[in-house]
C-alpha cells in the first residue's frame, strides 16, 4: 500500500520553456520591489492552485501530509529547483519470532487484512516522481490569479510511482511500477479544476491506516475524467482494467498449467465532495465485466458482470484540528463485489485460480475507523470492520469482523508509547472453520512530534498472538505449525513525505 501523491508544488518554467516564451508573454526584469512583491505573490498563487488542482485526500498518509508542512519534500524541491517533486512511503527494519525464525506476520485465515504494528514482516518502499507542466503563457502576473481562477493555459501533471519489496524471510526481492500516468486540466471552459487522465494509477483510494485494509481501491490501467463541478458536488467518470492468467477453477479438475487469459473492465462513477452532516460525502457506483479466454483444452470461463454501490462519509476536525472520522457502507454482486480493479482469486488443493463463476454472488462491508489527538499527551485510532460474503461457486459464505485500537501516550514532542490490540473473527462456512486470531503489540517510539500520524517514526516492538484451533497450521509459517500462539519482536523506522 502506497501514499496518495503529495501536494505538487509551483511548477518553475525550464530554460528552454523560457528562451521560447513569446516577448509578449515573458516576465519583464525586476526593476523594483513592487516587482519582486508581484513575483512572489504569484508564486504563491501557482502554489495554492496546483494543489488544489492535484490533491489527492482520500488515503490516510495523504491526508497526513496534507496537515503538515512536509518540510523534506520542500527543501529537496527546492535543491531540484522546482523541476521535479518527490514523494514517498519507506518502511525498514527486522524482526525475528520466539522460535528463531524471521518474523512473518500473524494473519486470521480468511481475513483480507492484519493490525500492521509490530507485525509487518517486509522491507516495503515506494518513490514517486511528479512533474507539473504549463505552457509559457501560464506565467503571465495578473491580479485575477487566485486558487480559485484558471491559469492563463492548460495544466498538465505527469507522475511515476516505483515500489520495492523484500521479505524478512529473505525469499526475494520485488519491483513494480504501480503508477504511471498523466493529466490535463483547464482545458473546458468554466471547469477549471477538471482534467483527463491516462495511464496506470492509484485511484481515489479509501484505507484504514492500522490493519492497513485499502477497503476501496479501483487502482489499475484506464483512463477518465475527473473533478467536474456540478454545483456544489464533483463528479469522475472512469474505465479501468485489470488482466492476468489463470487455470479455470470451475472446471471439474481444475489444472493450474492450463491457463487462460482473465479481464475486468470497471466503470466507475463517483460523486464526492458532497455537504453531509457537517462532513462530506463520497458515493460510487461501478459496473464491472469480468471476462476470460479460451485454454489449451478449448474450456472457456464464463463472462460476468456485476455491480457495487460504495459510500464514505468523512468528518474532519474529529475531537482535534487534525483527527479524522471516517465511516463507509459496500455493497457489491458479482466481479464487483471486490470493489477494486482486480480479480478475486480463489485456493484449491490444486492451486490459486481466479474465481471464475461468480452469478449470484455479493458481499456486504461496513467499516469505521478515526484517529484523533486528545491533547498534548495522547492519541488513538480505533478499527471496526464487518464483512459478510456469499460465493456461489461451492466455497459459500464467509464473515469476517474485525475490532482493533492504537492509542499512543506521548510523554513530550519526540517520544512516546504505542500500543495496538486487534481481534479478528472469521467464519467459513465451507471450510467449516470458526474461530479469532489476538494480537498484542507495545512499541517504544520516538517520532517527530507528538501527533498519531507523526513521521517519521523510530520503534522497538514486542508483539503477542493468540488463535483458535481452527486455525492451527494455517497462522505463523513453520515455525508455529503445531501452536495456538507466539511472540515476535523488532525494530522498524516507518516514514513518508
Amino acid at each position: 500500500p502506497a501514499p496518495a501523491a503529495p501536494l505538487a508544488p509551483a511548477a518553475t518554467p525550464t530554460p528552454e520553456a523560457a528562451a521560447t516564451t513569446p516577448p509578449e508573454t515573458a516576465a519583464a526584469p525586476k526593476a523594483a520591489a513592487d516587482d519582486d512583491d508581484d513575483l512572489a505573490a504569484s508564486a504563491a498563487s501557482l502554489d495554492d492552485y496546483v494543489a488544489i488542482a492535484y490533491r489527492n485526500d482520500t488515503e490516510t498518509r495523504a491526508r497526513a501530509i496534507a496537515a503538515s508542512r512536509r518540510a523534506l519534500a520542500d527543501r529537496v524541491e527546492q535543491v531540484l529547483g522546482g523541476f521535479i517533486d518527490i514523494g514517498g512511503y519507506f518502511r525498514a527494519g527486522y524482526g525475528r519470532d520466539s522460535q528463531g525464525g524471521p518474523l512473518l506476520g500473524f494473519q486470521a485465515p480468511g481475513a483480507p487484512a492484519k493490525y500492521r504494528l509490530g507485525n509487518e514482516a517486509e522491507t516495503y518502499g515506494e518513490l514517486i516522481f511528479g512533474k507539473n507542466i504549463y505552457l509559457p503563457g501560464a506565467f503571465k502576473l495578473n491580479d485575477q490569479l487566485r486558487p480559485d481562477q484558471p491559469l492563463a493555459g492548460p495544466v498538465a501533471r505527469v507522475q511515476v510511482r516505483m515500489s520495492f519489496v523484500s521479505p524478512y524471510s529473505g525469499s526475494g526481492t520485488g519491483f513494480d511500477l504501480p503508477e504511471a500516468w498523466a493529466a490535463i486540466g483547464n482545458v473546458i471552459p468554466g471547469q477549471p479544476l477538471a482534467k483527463f487522465w491516462a495511464g496506470r494509477r492509484f485511484y481515489r483510494r479509501h484505507d484504514i491506516h492500522a490493519n492497513d485494509f485499502y477497503f476501496w481501491d479501483m487502482s489499475g490501467g484506464g483512463g477518465g475524467i475527473e473533478d467536474v463541478q456540478a454545483g456544489p458536488v464533483k463528479l469522475a467518470l472512469a474505465w479501468i482494467g485489470f488482466g492476468t492468467s489463470s487455470g479455470i477453477s470451475s472446471l471439474p479438475e481444475p489444472d493450474p498449467a492450463n491457463v487462460t487469459g482473465f479481464t475486468k473492465s470497471n466503470y466507475d462513477l463517483r460523486v464526492y465532495d458532497m455537504p453531509f452532516l457537517f462532513g462530506k460525502a463520497e458515493v460510487g457506483f461501478t459496473v464491472a465485466t469480468m471476462r476470460g479466454g479460451t485454454d489449451a483444452a478449448g474450456n472457456e470461463a464464463e463472462t460476468e458482470t456485476g455491480v457495487a454501490a460504495s459510500f464514505v462519509y468523512t468528518l474532519d476536525k474529529f475531537i482535534s484540528d487534525d483527527g479524522t472520522n471516517k465511516f463507509s457502507l459496500q455493497y457489491g454482486t458479482s466481479a464487483a463485489k471486490t470493489f477494486t480493479a482486480g480479480l478475486e482469486t480463489v485456493g484449491l488443493p490444486q492451486g490459486s485460480f481466479v474465481r471464475s463463476e461468480q452469478e449470484g454472488s455479493w458481499r456486504f462491508r461496513v467499516t469505521e475507523h478515526f484517529s484523533a489527538n486528545v491533547g498534548e499527551h495522547f492519541s488513538v485510532g480505533p478499527v471496526a470492520v464487518y464483512q459478510s460474503t456469499k460465493q456461489t461457486d461451492g466455497t459459500g459464505q464467509q464473515h469476517w469482523l474485525s475490532a482493533g485500537v492504537r492509542p499512543i501516550v506521548h510523554f513530550n514532542h519526540y517520544f512516546n508509547l504505542a500500543l495496538e490490540g486487534g481481534v479478528d473473527w472469521v467464519k467459513d462456512s465451507v471450510a467449516e472453520t470458526e474461530g479469532t486470531l489476538g494480537k498484542i503489540t507495545i512499541a517504544p517510539q520516538v517520532s517527530i512530534s507528538n501527533r498519531w500520524a507523526s513521521r517519521p517514526v523510530i520503534r522497538a516492538f514486542g508483539t503477542a498472538a493468540f488463535w483458535s484451533d481452527d486455525f492451527v497450521g494455517q497462522v505463523g509459517g513453520i515455525d508455529h505449525a503445531n501452536s495456538s500462539n507466539g511472540l515476535s519482536a523488532g525494530v522498524q523506522m516507518e516514514t513518508w513525505w
